[in-house]
C-alpha cells in the first residue's frame, strides 16, 4: 500500500458554495476568504483531476510553482509553497477551474493557464484520472485534504472591511479609501510589465466609462517599482478612471496581491465582497450582471 500525504498546495481557485451575496460565475475564478476548509478530493473516474509526476519545480514569493507530466502532456501548476516537494514526485491537479491569464510576480512570468494541485502522493502509483486532453489512467482512491489560502501580509479577509489608507495620485491628486465610501468600490491591482493587466484595462475603461461615479466607483492600483513606468501606462492607454501607486506595497498586501491582475469588489461601507484573479473582459454581458449581482444592484 501507497502512503499518501495531505500536501500544502492550495487551491488558488475554489467552488463556489452559497453565499448571502452575489459572486462573480465560477467559470470567472473567485477567490475565498482564505478560511481553512473541507473539500472531497478526486475519486475514480472523475474528470475534472489529473495526475503527474513533477518534472519541474521553483519556490518562489511564497508559491510553489511545479511542471507536471501527465503522461500525454505537460501542464503547469502553483500552490502554497512546500519544500517537502521535489522532482518526480506525484501530484493530482484539479483541473475543474483552470486559472486563465496568470502572472507571477515573483517569477515575472505570465501563464496563459495554470491549475491547482489539490495533493500529492508519495510512491509510484496508477489512477483513474483524465488528463486535460482527455486520457484515461488506472484506478486510484485519493483522500480528502485540507485546502489553504496563501495569504500576503496584512491581508483584510473577504468580508471584513478595509482600513482607511492614504492613496498617491497617477493621475489624480492624492486621496484615501474613506473617500469613496457610500458606493460600491471596484479596485483592480496592475502593473505596466504586467501582461494580462495590460490586455483587460480596455475593457476596464469601457466599464468605467458606462458605470464609474454613477453606479459605483472604480479605481486602479499600480505596483510597478517606477512612478515614471506606471504613469507612462496611464497615457498610452489613455485610462479615464483614478489610479494610485503602491509604491511601498500597502495596498498590495491589504488587498492581497499576490498575484496580478487582482480585482477587489468592496460595498459601501468599505467591506470586501470578493477578490477576482486573472483578467477579464470586464464590459461583457457577462461579467456586467456579475459586477451588479455582487453589488446588489442593477446594472442596465
Amino acid at each position: 500500500m501507497q502512503r499518501i500525504r495531505p500536501s500544502k498546495f492550495l487551491y488558488l481557485c475554489l467552488t463556489l458554495t452559497a453565499s448571502p451575496i452575489g459572486t462573480i460565475d465560477a467559470a470567472d475564478v473567485m477567490e475565498d476568504d482564505g478560511q481553512s476548509e473541507y473539500r472531497e478530493s478526486a475519486q475514480p473516474g472523475d474528470p475534472q483531476h489529473v495526475t503527474g509526476k513533477i518534472t519541474e519545480i521553483v519556490n518562489a514569493g511564497g508559491i510553489t510553482y511545479v511542471e507536471v507530466d501527465t503522461g500525454r502532456e505537460k501542464v503547469w501548476a502553483a500552490g502554497l509553497v512546500d519544500e517537502s516537494l521535489s522532482a518526480g514526485d506525484t501530484i493530482s491537479l484539479s483541473v475543474a477551474m483552470p486559472m486563465q491569464n496568470f502572472h507571477s510576480k515573483s517569477l515575472n512570468r505570465d501563464f496563459a493557464v495554470i491549475y491547482f494541485a489539490t495533493e500529492f502522493m508519495m510512491g509510484n502509483q496508477t489512477s483513474n484520472t483524465v488528463t486535460p486532453s482527455g486520457r484515461a489512467n488506472k484506478p486510484q482512491t485519493i483522500h480528502p485534504t485540507i485546502a489553504r489560502t496563501f495569504r500576503t501580509p496584512e491581508e483584510v479577509a473577504t468580508g471584513s472591511l478595509l482600513p482607511d489608507t492614504s492613496l498617491d495620485g497617477l493621475n489624480t491628486e492624492n486621496r484615501s479609501l474613506a473617500d469613496y465610501k457610500g458606493m460600491p468600490l471596484m479596485i483592480n491591482v496592475w502593473a505596466s510589465w504586467c501582461g494580462p493587466c495590460r490586455a483587460e484595462m480596455g475593457s476596464l475603461e469601457r466599464l468605467a466609462q458606462r458605470y464609474n461615479g454613477k453606479e459605483f466607483h472604480i479605481i486602479g492600483i499600480s505596483t510597478d517599482d517606477y512612478r515614471d513606468k506606471a504613469a507612462a501606462f496611464i497615457d498610452q492607454t489613455e485610462v479615464s478612471f483614478e489610479n494610485f501607486i503602491d509604491h511601498e506595497l500597502l495596498m498590495e498586501n491589504m488587498l492581497g496581491a499576490s498575484t496580478i491582475p487582482l480585482t477587489v469588489l468592496i460595498d459601501a461601507d468599505g467591506r470586501v465582497l470578493q477578490k477576482v484573479r486573472g483578467s477579464r473582459e470586464w464590459d461583457s454581458p457577462e461579467i456586467v450582471k456579475a459586477i451588479g449581482d455582487v453589488f446588489r444592484i442593477e446594472l442596465m
